[in-house]
This record gives C-alpha cells, sequence and structure tokens, in this order.
C-alpha cells in the first residue's frame, strides 16, 4: 500500500511567526465574506447607519484573533490600537467616536447567529 503524503500549500510556520496584525490581514484579505457582507447590508436597509456593517465584522474577527474574552475588552482595544481600528475599516480620525457603542454590538451579534 502506497502512502501519500499530505501537501502544504503554505508554510504554516510562517504564519505561526506572524503578529496577531498581520493573521488579521491575512484573514480579511481571504475570507469569502461578501454574500454575508451584502446579506447585512441590505438587512440594514434604511436602519441607523452611525457605523459601517463591514467594519464592525471585521473588528468581531478581530476580537477573535486578538483572543479578546468580551467586547467591552475588545472595544478597548480598538480605542488605544489605532492600527487595528484603521485596518477593521473605522475612521479613526473621528476618535473614540469611531469605535461602536456596545450596543452596536448587542444587535450585531445575536443577527449573525441567525443567519
Amino acid at each position: 500500500m502506497a502512502i501519500i503524503a499530505p501537501q502544504s500549500f503554505f508554510d504554516r510556520s510562517q504564519i505561526e511567526n506572524f503578529g496577531d496584525l498581520e493573521r488579521l490581514k491575512l484573514i480579511l484579505r481571504h475570507i469569502p465574506d461578501e454574500p454575508l457582507m451584502q446579506l447585512l447590508e441590505k438587512q440594514r436597509g434604511y436602519g441607523v447607519d452611525k457605523y459601517p456593517i463591514r467594519a464592525v465584522w471585521n473588528s468581531i474577527l478581530a476580537g477573535i484573533v486578538f483572543q479578546h474574552l468580551s467586547i467591552e475588552s475588545l472595544r478597548r482595544e480598538l480605542s488605544r490600537n489605532l492600527s487595528l481600528a484603521q485596518t477593521c475599516g473605522f475612521n479613526i480620525f473621528h476618535g473614540d467616536a469611531a469605535i461602536p457603542s456596545s450596543g452596536c454590538y448587542s444587535v450585531m451579534l445575536p443577527t449573525l447567529s441567525k443567519l
């Protein structure tokens, strides 16, 4: 019986050496989330549009990559780490007003769980 060794399309050790921000950028470039974003934007319709859906979604992914245990922890990180906030798609020139409120996440997370 022949044994076929699994092939790898990338060198995992390179990714392990990335920092969290580089990992997030890699995920944001390659995750096939366009259909989800279109659906969420359609569902929002003419609702409150204070924070871009794509930026909020990207920040949720950032919370996973950066291993935040709570939304409040993620929000603090976004407030102090302007590179992260900008990578997610928030307009950092609006200061703390650019960072979504807890209420924004309270609406977004249940919406995502229903899809």
